[in-house]
């Protein structure tokens, strides 16, 4: 089935009537184009963004038994300047997002899977727990990247031979999800009752990203990932907690028993499916979140994390709170009031959006548009730190192109 027209986030933007139209950009790039630098790779030059960077002075820092950079924020930071390029015009940036496209490319291996650190002499680090080769989350966030990096490059002829590679990365990474997809429709038991076997790596968090790619992807009219989809997003409404009456009723499952914000995209993730498939369902879904859950959140401060029992009982974390999450929520609520019209869900976006603003624990403002920082959270004693890496730098950055198109 083809993309509907009224495809919102952030598809309709970067696919219709871009062309040479400029438009002003909402954020400023300063500080995250701070963070990049370059480094020889196999005879080529490939770009990365450094993970760390610390307050007073900012300058990058590597991650101690990690590296100076992520697939994670690369992949992030190229969704970032797929607006900046398409929406905006701004071409000059077109060598930024080239050279993470290639540091994207040499983090991911010919089967399929994907390392996520790399160190400043461009070595991969191939041993850290959270970078060996796998299909996970960094893999996740570099197909993410690459499906960004696919639609910039499109739009440039003369670049035809990294277009290619980006298209064959992609079609021999997404080939690793065939395995859990083909045990739809199946379900195992859970203690909330049966939930579907299908979800990759029973993470229904991760699987939102994935479903966020391959929505992005679809839109192109190159791939057809209808049935995919389909399947994903039906996977995460199988994850939904729908009690009546309940508290946390809307809520979706992002691990076992619990929730939490970061990366918690299920809702933007099942209204672009909505809109390419037409299944009211996920529409539907993403309303009883908006509907329960979000006031919710809203009335206990947005808390980072919620764990509940079978019983109902449940438990908060209120702290640490980070952009990463603040964000997701953001999508979300924007995604569905800018779909719908309405105007609850509007001031339920800006009271959310507000947490960059200095409407948070900490009342710190935590976005600055004369530098392009977003500090890097609030600490469990609501102080602010006030570092800023690549992760809070992006995740503000996105939030403020979200912000931008839904014209709240």
């Amino acid at each position: 089935m083809r993309c509907v027209a009224v495809l919102l986030f952030p598809v309709l933007l970067l696919f219709a009537g871009c062309g040479n139209v400029q438009k002003k950009s909402p954020v400023n790039l300063d500080h995250a184009l701070s963070l990049i630098d370059s480094v020889s790779v196999n005879d080529d030059r490939i770009y990365y963004m450094a993970i760390y960077a610390d307050y007073p002075d900012y300058k990058p820092i590597a991650a101690k038994g990690e590296g100076i950079a992520c697939v994670d924020d690369a992949g992030r930071f190229m969704e970032v300047l797929e607006t900046e390029i398409l929406v905006c015009g701004n071409r000059a940036l077109l060598p930024t997002a080239k050279g993470l496209t290639k540091f994207l490319l040499y983090m991911s291996r010919a089967d399929g899977l994907w390392y996520n650190f790399l160190d400043e002499n461009g070595r991969i680090n191939t041993t850290h727990v959270n970078s060996q080769a796998d299909f996970g989350w960094w893999a996740i966030r570099g197909i993410r990247g690459l499906a960004a990096a696919y639609t910039i490059l499109k739009e440039f002829p003369e670049e035809a031979e990294l277009l290619k590679q980006v298209d064959q990365r992609l079609r021999i990474s997404l080939k690793r999800m065939e395995p859990d997809l083909a045990k739809y429709p199946q379900k195992v038991a859970s203690e909330f009752g049966a939930v579907p076997a299908w979800s990759i790596k029973s993470a229904p968090d991760m699987n939102s990203e994935l479903l966020l790619a391959l929505c992005k992807l679809h839109c192109t009219g190159d791939f057809d990932f209808t049935k995919e989809i389909q399947q994903i997003a039906e996977g995460l409404t199988g994850f939904q907690f729908r009690r009546d009456g309940h508290p946390l009723n809307g809520m979706y499952f992002c691990w076992e028993n619990t929730w939490h914000d970061w990366g918690s995209n299920q809702p933007t993730a099942l209204l672009e499916a909505f809109q390419i498939t037409g299944d009211s369902t996920f529409y539907k879904s993403a309303k009883i979140w908006a509907d329960n859950f979000v006031p919710f959140l809203i009335e206990h401060n947005l808390p980072r994390e919620i764990t509940i029992n079978a019983d109902g009982s449940y438990r908060l974390v209120a702290l640490p709170q980070i952009a990463y999450g603040i964000n997701a929520l953001y999508s979300g609520i924007g995604t569905i009031a800018d779909l719908s019209g309405e105007s609850r869900y509007q001031q339920n976006a800006e009271q959310i959006f507000a947490w960059f603003d200095g409407d948070n624990p900490a009342r710190s403002q935590m976005y600055f548009p004369e530098t392009g920082i977003t500090y890097d959270g609030i600490d469990e004693n609501e102080k602010v730190n006030r570092n800023s890496g690549a992760e809070s730098t992006i995740e503000g950055l996105l939030a403020i192109q979200a912000r931008h198109r839904f014209e709240l």
